[in-house]
């Protein structure tokens, strides 16, 4: 079984994974960790720097969390993309064929959610896999 699990860095992001180890943990399957870094619409040398910034961070973040995932017994691999989460999201779906694809959501208001939309409605929409979204609050 592998399972992608869609990884933003976020504290909602590291309870959902913990929370995907311990619910598949008898199944032993292989983890995708995904992540994305999103361009900044404006293309200053500035918002370059901050991207460039962003990048790093997010791969390291990345890389951390899939050492913790490995001395949790899972065996892991990790992607790190570039572009709209949404997009990227649905592309890495398609070119890893995952068997489920994992994402947590922070709990906001319907009214929140529909103003701002969610890259989670959007696999739940897109993605020709099942979908697991997690809803957790923050500590």
């Amino acid at each position: 079984m592998k399972i992608m699990f869609c990884y933003d860095g976020s504290e909602i992001s590291q309870k959902a994974l913990a929370k995907t180890l311990e619910y598949f943990k008898a199944m032993k399957p292989n983890i995708l960790l995904v992540t994305v870094a999103e361009q900044p619409l404006d293309a200053s040398m500035e918002n370059e720097a901050l991207f460039e910034e962003v990048e790093k961070k997010k791969h390291f973040e990345l890389r951390k969390q899939a050492e913790w995932v490995a001395e949790q017994g899972f065996e892991v691999d990790v992607v790190m993309a570039v572009g709209d989460a949404r997009e990227m999201l649905i592309e890495t779906v398609n070119r890893k064929d995952p068997d489920i694809v994992v994402i947590g959501r922070r709990g906001v208001s319907e009214m929140k959610r529909m103003l701002l939309g969610s890259v989670s409605a959007y696999l739940v929409r897109h993605a020709e896999r099942p979908v697991l979204v997690m809803t957790l609050e923050r500590s």
